[in-house]
């Protein structure tokens, strides 16, 4: 039975928090200025933008089976700090290159994908490194407060981000990121709970990687878990680019409505994690999963839907922009009830040893997807009509639910032993 016990009484949690919370301060305020690095300050076009994230996600692809490898043979939190401080230094490189202009857009895809390994490390490095803080009883009140933190920070970090491009233009909104990075490292370095050493391994590398795939494949909820996000990934990519596209081309104001967006979204995700334990004592875990997914992979559909003949005259109105903001918000409340149980089943499904690499394998799929998305983006706007791109992104988004709710999460009543009760 696993016990919801507080876990704000651990000053290493607390610690564990303030990083988590640098780190996604300075993710969200990237998430803007990346882009709107390529298109305001490179001249890039919306190809060559799709490039750039292709290449910030590609190491989800490549790379991300063998570091989940790393991650059970070597201590988490030096992995988390390094990559913390080199993220840091990347930041600055390209923001400074930017502003002296000397980075071409070949030389920030490159950057990009180096942005893009240290990435994937530190989600699979984290992901491995709460439980060793928290304990098993502590992972639901650590996953829960992790993911109302990140909403939180995420209703002002894209803003600031959005803020930060419009008025200090988008080389200095890097620099700030990199400072956001240096704090989490700081922080995540003054944890002082015990690291139990790796396991010894047995295997060669590619055989434990396989393994991960094959834990996975055999785990029906995760598995499901994964198919959902790996066709939210796809969609979400495609819509994120043309909506970038649409907002600067159709908006004087397009980088600042594009962070106010975001920030919409990451407030209903706020309310979502809030509300995320009482909905799930309510109905039980399926029910509230898939009807929480319901709502957050179909409201951008709607939303697009009622604008379609607007958008289509690549103009971009504040109304238009209020109700884009309304769908996101919704979606960001839908998808907020989810994660956190979401996060939480799929650490409790696998023994610690072996949590790095079928997270891996779960990233592979799910995060792995997102280059392809930014190609698929890519080619639907060379063809000059972002307006249709946003549409199929979002149709991709609203049938993602399908295979949660034909999977055994829908007679899920609680996180008991997913991994006994629900594997093949």
């Amino acid at each position: 039975m696993t016990t919801v016990t507080s876990v704000w009484r651990s000053p290493d949690f607390r610690r564990v928090w303030a990083g988590a919370g640098a780190g996604v301060l300075g993710g969200e305020i990237a998430e803007i200025a990346l882009p709107m690095l390529a298109l305001l300050t490179l001249g890039a076009s919306g190809e060559e933008l799709s490039w750039v994230r292709a290449a910030l996600f590609a190491p989800y692809l490549v790379l991300t089976l063998w570091l989940g490898v790393l991650v059970d043979r070597v201590r988490r939190r030096r992995l988390l700090v390094g990559a913390d401080l080199l993220r840091a230094a990347l930041f600055v490189l390209a923001g400074a290159l930017a502003a002296l202009g000397l980075l071409p857009v070949p030389g920030l895809v490159a950057i990009a994908a180096a942005l893009g390994t240290l990435g994937v490390l530190t989600m699979l490095a984290d992901f491995s490194f709460v439980p060793t803080v928290v304990g098993e009883d502590g992972l639901p009140d650590a996953n829960a407060a992790l993911t109302a933190t990140q909403s939180a920070i995420g209703i002002g970090g894209s803003g600031v981000g959005g803020a930060l491009v419009q008025a200090l233009t988008a080389p200095i909104a890097l620099v700030v990121t990199a400072f956001a990075h240096l704090a989490a490292a700081f922080a995540i370095a003054r944890v002082r709970a015990p690291e139990p050493a790796p396991e010894p391994q047995q295997h060669s590398v590619a055989r434990e990687a396989v393994g991960g795939l094959a834990t996975l494949a055999r785990h029906r909820v995760v598995r499901a878990l994964a198919a959902e996000a790996t066709l939210w990934n796809i969609g979400d990519e495609i819509l994120l680019l043309a909506l970038a596209v649409l907002l600067v081309g159709g908006h004087p104001a397009g980088a600042l409505l594009l962070g106010v967006i975001l920030a919409l979204a990451a407030a209903g995700a706020l309310v979502g994690a809030a509300a995320s334990g009482a909905l799930t004592r309510r109905f039980g875990y399926g029910q509230a999963l898939i009807g929480a997914l319901l709502v957050g992979n179909t409201a951008p559909l709607l939303g697009l839907l009622a604008l379609a003949d607007r958008l289509d005259a690549g103009r971009v109105a504040d109304l238009d922009a209020a109700v884009i903001g309304v769908a996101f918000a919704a979606s960001g409340l839908g998808l907020g009830v989810a994660n956190a149980q979401a996060v939480t089943v799929r650490q409790l499904s696998v023994p610690a040893g072996e949590r790095g690499r079928v997270n891996a394998a779960y990233r592979l799929l799910s995060w792995g997807a997102l280059p392809l998305g930014a190609l698929a983006g890519g080619w639907l706007l060379a063809g000059g009509d972002a307006a249709r791109a946003a549409l199929l992104g979002a149709a991709l988004m609203a049938v993602a639910t399908l295979p949660v709710a034909f999977s055994p999460v829908r007679r899920m009543r609680g996180l008991d032993a997913p991994d006994a009760t629900m594997s093949a």
